[in-house]
Order: C-alpha cells, then structure tokens, then sequence
C-alpha cells in the first residue's frame, strides 16, 4: 500500500454543533491485495490527567488523577472483508455523520484536551493494519450580545504595604480598568492602569498581560494551570515620575483562543484574564490586579466598525437559490446571519497551543508519513488596525 489517510470536504476541518462532517477514507495500492474490512471511528471526548506527590505520616506515594467525557462515539463500517483482491488503484470510500447540538469547543491544555478526531482502521490479512487519524475542531456560538454586563466598563484595585526592615512604608495602588469585558479573537484590547506609589521602595516594573487560567477537575481534586498569552512589560525609567505610573489605552490584540467556560464540559474550567502586575523591589514580590473578561465568537454590534467591513460581491446563482458571498466564511447557522447581516469577516486561525494525537493503545504504526500533532482553528476577526504592536 503506498498511502492511507482521511480527508474532510471542509478543508480546514472546523465545524459548529449540529454541524454535518463529510469526508472520504482515501488508499492507494500497488499491488493487488484483499482486506479484512474498512472501519471509521468519529470520537468526540474530554480528559484530564496530572500527578501529585502525597505524604501520609512517613509513606510519600504519588497519586495518578483522571477523568474523561465522551460527547458522542460512531462506528461505520465502509465494507466488510470478502476474499475479492483489490487491484493496484486509488480508492475512495465517503462517509458523513451529524454533530450533536450541544458540544464543547475544542482545547488543548496543559493537564487535559477537549478533543475530536476521526480514525479510520483498514485491516490487513498478511499485514499490520493501517490506522490513520485526523483531529478537527469544534467551534462554539458564543454571542457576546446576549451578555449584557460584559458590555459595561470594569475597573478592579489593589493596595499593598511593603514592609521593609522591619519598617512599613506607604501603600502602592494599582488600579486598572478596561472600557467593556467581552471580546473576540482578532479584537483589540485597550488597556488602561494607574500605579500611586507612596511606598520608599522605588518600584522595577509594571506589565500588563493576557492570561489563560485553566481549572482541571477529576476524582474530587482540581488543578490549576496558567499561560500567559500576550504581555507589555515597562520598566520604571520610562515613567515621567518615580511615585507615578499610568497606561493609557494600550492595545492588545486578542489571539486566536477558545470561548470562555467551555460551556457542556465539567472537568474543564477556563476563564480569561487581563493582570496588571506590579514589582515593588527585590524586597518583597510582585502583586497583580486581575481583571476577568469574556472571550466569544460574535462580538458587540457597536464593535463592528473596529472590523474590516464586508466586501462587496455580486450573489452566485447555482440554478436554485441565490447565495450571498457577504460572508465567504459562513460560520452562522442561517437564522443568526439573518439576525447580524453586517457581521464582518471570520476567518480560521489555528490556535497557539496543540496536542498530540497519539494515546495510549495506539499503533506505533499510527499515521505512517502524516504527523500526529494537532493545533484547534478558531473563528477570528481581522481588524481594522494591523498595526497593533503588542500583536
């Protein structure tokens, strides 16, 4: 056999529940061979895993954590085996199944993934079968329209004391704030803070970052996980005053990312945030003033204008009906691009982080020619400023 591999009509493999998935298993041989059959495997699941090292009075042991949820799992047999050679030939083999209504996103974490691939077994008579899997993502509607109070501005504060030989100092405050909560990939972020520092400690620092934090949940026990997204970090010489430091309306681009909560997923949490992070000094630690905000998939309509707009284009006629090519992605169901007909432009945008296909049981033999890694695609906006420089 010279190839072996799944293929999906949606080139880029990114769907929405409800969604159907076309696809065709595709071998070629080279010589004339017969098969024991031809199955598909189409999985959606979530799990998690982490170690940690417990103590008990004098025994250390470590302890294993896992949990898992499977969202939907099809077999389809594409043909059984029969003693009828195949001849030297290319060979294709369609098959199609239906996303159900009420599914995760995709992600991939640091403890865990959410996760939907397709594997396809050909199984060989005098040989080790063929096994070729391919991952796809799972994008979900979040409409930040239907949240009204990531709409309104939010500001959060912190005050610390530091302590220095035994003397305390004045207070530094923090405070940073944000003109509305909610976002989607491809929008603009604009920061603002403020550090009063009273205290005698002249401080080394101030940044602003991005945050993924992510809660993994199994047999009663949670991890959690941070990544940092996007940081800005400023040191104190570019402050016009040593006890003073303001941001005003620093943009920060919001990167490809899953929507917040992972809604229908309950071993995995995650939430976004904008952390305004403070270093006083060697002699004490940094603090932070975190701001939560929500990452969607349709943004605020007065936001739309910060898009790029529509383009133009003439309808298509296939004979039937007339198709608009207003949005070339097309990502909404048809009730809800009725409902925002200026949406601007998706596209797909691979994620910053991936996993690895492989589990535990596969074949080595897995993917033979193909990588096994993975990185989900997520609905973005290209804005209107490309010239964002913490992009």
């Amino acid at each position: 056999m010279e190839s072996f591999s799944v293929e999906l009509e949606q080139p880029q493999g990114v769907f929405l529940p409800g969604q159907n998935v076309n696809g065709f298993i595709r071998f070629k041989t080279t010589a004339a061979e017969s098969f024991k059959g031809l199955t598909v495997e189409c999985v959606g699941k979530s799990q998690v895993q982490w170690s940690e090292t417990e103590t008990s009075g004098r025994e250390t042991e470590t302890v294993h954590y896992q949990a898992s949820e499977n969202y939907f799992y099809h077999k389809i047999l594409l043909f059984a085996g029969s003693d009828t050679e195949f001849q030297p030939n290319d060979y294709r083999y369609a098959f199609s199944f239906t996303l159900p209504h009420q599914l995760p996103p995709s992600f991939e974490g640091a403890h865990g993934s959410l996760r939907y691939y397709i594997k396809a077994v050909l199984g060989r008579r005098w040989m080790l079968d063929a096994v070729f899997k391919r991952g796809f993502s799972v994008n979900t509607i979040v409409d930040l329209n239907q949240n009204f109070q990531a709409s309104i501005p939010v500001k959060n504060e912190e005050i610390k004391t530091i302590c220095c030989l035994c003397c305390q100092s004045g207070p530094i405050t923090a405070v940073g704030w944000l003109p509305k909560s909610g976002y989607v990939p491809g929008e603009t972020i604009l920061f603002s803070g403020r550090v009063d520092n009273k205290s005698r400690s002249r401080l080394l620092q101030t940044s602003v970052r991005l945050v993924e934090r992510t809660i993994f949940k199994a047999q009663g026990k949670q991890k959690e996980d941070e990544r940092v997204i996007r940081e800005i970090t400023r040191s104190q010489q570019s402050a016009d005053r040593e006890d003073l430091e303001l941001w005003n309306d620093i943009p920060i681009t919001v990167p490809p990312l899953a929507p917040s909560d992972l809604h229908h997923c309950s071993i995995i949490d995650l939430q976004y945030f904008l952390e305004f992070v403070i270093d006083p000094g060697i002699l004490s630690f940094n603090f932070k003033v975190p701001i939560e905000i929500t990452i969607g998939t349709i943004p605020f309509k007065e936001s739309f204008p910060t898009f790029q707009p529509q383009a133009s284009a003439p309808p298509i006629m296939d004979g039937n009906s007339t198709h608009s090519m207003a949005n070339p992605i097309g990502f909404l169901p048809p009730f809800m691009l009725n409902q925002y007909p200026n949406l601007p432009p998706s596209t797909y945008e691979s994620g910053m982080f991936g996993g690895n296909l492989r589990e535990e049981g596969d074949t080595e033999h897995l993917n033979i020619g193909f990588d096994t890694l993975f990185k989900p695609i997520y609905i973005s906006y290209p804005s209107v400023d490309n010239q964002n420089p913490s992009a």
